[in-house]
């Protein structure tokens, strides 16, 4: 089952008894909890990212010429864009810091690199490897789209997880603790010492006891001589809630780390508009400005881009838009001169006209200035606004 299918299949579930100990028996596997929420929250950042449009812009003019098709559809032989630009971002998070490489006219990801620091000359970068592919160059700091974190996220997140981790185990072993059961088998005096006996003890007792314990349906065998009672334990049984509890403050730490909703983590999302117009804000645009600023400061000199040469994401494709829903918002955006036909075509995902007729700015006659519309008044122009 995927990550997230589990997510949504348990999140949501009552713990069971049965279920915690086989699922969390020790510290390393509660560590889970935090890898599974971290592992799901990057997915959805990088979901969003491969969605977005890398737009190409020459004197304020969006143009789709080679750069626009080597960081949209393809940048080298082996991989699609959305491949290459998925595989970074998960490294960004997960390393704290990633390369991307021209290499003639092709843009690789890479899987490893030695970084020689200098912040008044630029970082070097070398010993570079992509797959099993060793470049012996030394990349200087204007070669190279170097994308980085000021802190590793996945690296904070383990030191403070660590001491959490052994909370979460206590609990869940002291609610495995508190719930199971105990036996005593009372037998004849005579039978302690008796070596035959601790002989068919280990031989057969012990296994038809286990047999017994361990089966919900199961007979336990009563001989002359032996009787098995159940202790009762002096504290009450305990229900999952601290499991829970602490389940839920990790996937907080780690939706709150990377400020990405909590809903989402735990597949609630009632209030969808809300909490999308949160992850866009405060997860997606953060890191939609950093690529947009590394690509466009190492590819377009400072002369290029004063006359409005540059690279953006356009991340207002995220979002699903069904054209059925903002028959009227488009409406009033063609309508005020906000934007024209083929703008708000490209923006809810129909192909661009490329006419004079669609690329007009359009604006209704009942858009005037106050200033003409007291002049038609003291004209006797009536209210001085002419209908559509």
């Amino acid at each position: 089952m995927s990550i997230r299918g589990y997510l949504y299949t348990w999140l949501g579930k009552k713990v069971e008894k049965a279920d915690i100990q086989t699922i969390f028996s020790t510290a390393e596997q509660e560590y889970s909890f935090k890898k599974l929420a971290y592992e799901i929250a990057i997915s959805y950042i990088a979901s969003a990212i491969t969605k977005c449009k890398f737009k190409t812009y020459k004197k304020y003019e969006e143009v789709t010429q080679e750069e626009y098709y080597k960081l949209n559809i393809s940048p080298n032989p082996n991989e699609n864009a959305s491949t290459l630009w998925n595989k970074m971002i998960y490294k960004l998070y997960k390393e704290g810091e990633v390369l991307i490489v021209p290499k003639g006219n092709f843009l690789f990801c890479v899987d490893s690199f030695q970084k020689e620091e200098n912040p008044f000359r630029g970082n070097k970068y070398s010993g570079i490897t992509i797959g099993k592919e060793i470049i012996q160059k030394t990349y200087k700091e204007n070669e190279v789209y170097h994308f980085a974190f000021e802190n590793n996220m996945d690296s904070l997140l383990n030191e403070t997880y660590a001491k959490y981790a052994e909370i979460m185990a206590y609990a869940i072993k002291s609610y495995t603790r508190s719930n199971s059961k105990k036996y005593k088998l009372i037998l004849e005096n005579i039978k302690a010492g008796d070596k035959e006996f601790q002989e068919q003890f280990e031989n057969v007792v012990k296994k038809q006891l286990e047999t017994f314990i361990k089966n919900d349906n199961a007979v336990y065998p009563q001989f002359q001589g032996y009787d098995l009672q159940e202790m009762s334990l002096q504290n009450k049984e305990k229900d999952s809630k601290d499991v829970i509890q602490l389940r839920q403050d990790t996937f907080e730490m780690v939706a709150s780390s990377i400020k990405i909703p909590i809903k989402m983590l735990y597949g609630d999302m009632n209030n969808v508009e809300e909490v999308i117009n949160q992850f866009l804000t405060f997860a997606i645009d953060p890191i939609a400005k950093l690529i947009s600023e590394e690509i466009t400061r190492k590819s377009i000199l400072y002369e290029d881009w004063k006359k409005g040469n540059y690279i953006q994401i356009d991340t207002t494709s995220i979002n699903h838009i069904d054209i059925l829903n903002v028959g009227e918002k488009v409406d009033k955006l063609i309508a005020s001169g906000t934007t024209n036909i083929d703008e708000i075509r490209g923006r809810i995902g129909l192909n661009k006209l490329n006419t004079d007729f669609s690329k007009q700015f359009w604006i209704t006659k009942n858009y005037d200035t106050v200033e003409n519309l007291l002049k038609s008044i003291l004209k006797g122009g009536g209210n001085g606004a002419e209908e559509k």
